[in-house]
């Protein structure tokens, strides 16, 4: 049996390492909810500036630079293949593609902290059909300032984000927004 002083002892070392770690994680998860709403709050505005210009090798060997498709409405939807929102926005993502780029608006994929294997696989198994490629060097995702997938941008005739979406976009989201830029 422990004496009562060395007993006393463990407890009070106990007891304010107990504290110690109750306040650190409190202090991470208040921290961490600050983020994530300001995450939110930035991710989902109208952002009203100009879209920055970049150059992307597609998967088809092509390549996409936002400037020459200036004149036309355009999506741009960041996404990767480990990301499980990424795939339960797919099948609307590809139902208004089909629907609207036949009204002229253009749609883009990109993948983001991802391989090409993988995201051609996550393409060709969940069946997006219009232009994708990936941003190898990370350079097209830092210039939009990119804080997650799935992340879509609505692009206006004139190069300027008129809106911005963090999450999974829906049907009405995609129309409301789109019908906004034709």
């Amino acid at each position: 049996m422990m004496p009562k002083t060395r007993l006393y002892k463990f407890f009070l070392i106990v007891s304010v390492t107990g504290i110690f770690l109750a306040i650190l994680l409190a202090g991470l998860l208040l921290t961490r909810g600050d983020a994530t709403r300001d995450f939110l709050a930035k991710s989902t505005i109208e952002a009203k500036e100009p879209a920055p210009d970049f150059s992307l090798e597609l998967f088809d060997g092509s390549t996409f630079q936002l400037s020459d498709h200036r004149g036309k409405p355009i999506l741009i939807n960041f996404f990767a293949s480990w990301c499980v929102p990424c795939k339960e926005e797919i099948p609307v993502l590809e139902m208004i593609g089909q629907e609207y780029s036949l009204k002229g608006v253009v749609f883009l994929a990109i993948a983001v902290n991802d391989s090409e294997e993988k995201a051609r696989a996550f393409l060709g198994e969940h069946g997006l059909s219009f232009a994708a490629g990936i941003d190898k060097t990370n350079s097209v995702q830092e210039a939009f300032g990119l804080y997650g997938v799935p992340t879509t941008y609505f692009i206006d005739k004139e190069g300027i984000t008129n809106y911005l979406h963090a999450g999974i976009v829906t049907e009405e989201l995609l129309r409301h927004e789109l019908d906004k830029l034709l």
